[in-house]
């Protein structure tokens, strides 16, 4: 019989019970499925005038003057 567990396919009730616990039945063994390497580092990187923002830390305009755009 075949079914489908948490997105696998498992044609033994073996696989399925791996499919069950977030494993990937078919997997090779000694891979390993977290990527190495991106754990810690920023989502976004911001540059210019945005990277002098996130440095302070401030969160509006002090005593930077401001310009419009939308007007």
């Amino acid at each position: 019989m075949i079914s489908v567990v948490n997105g696998y396919v498992c044609t033994s009730s073996c696989e399925a019970a791996s499919a069950k616990q977030g494993k990937d039945p078919h997997a090779t063994p000694g891979t390993s499925t977290k990527s190495p390497g991106f754990d810690g580092q920023p989502a976004t990187v911001l540059g210019g005038a945005l990277q002098d923002i996130a440095a302070t830390g401030s969160t509006g305009p002090a005593n930077k003057s401001s310009v419009n755009l939308l007007a």
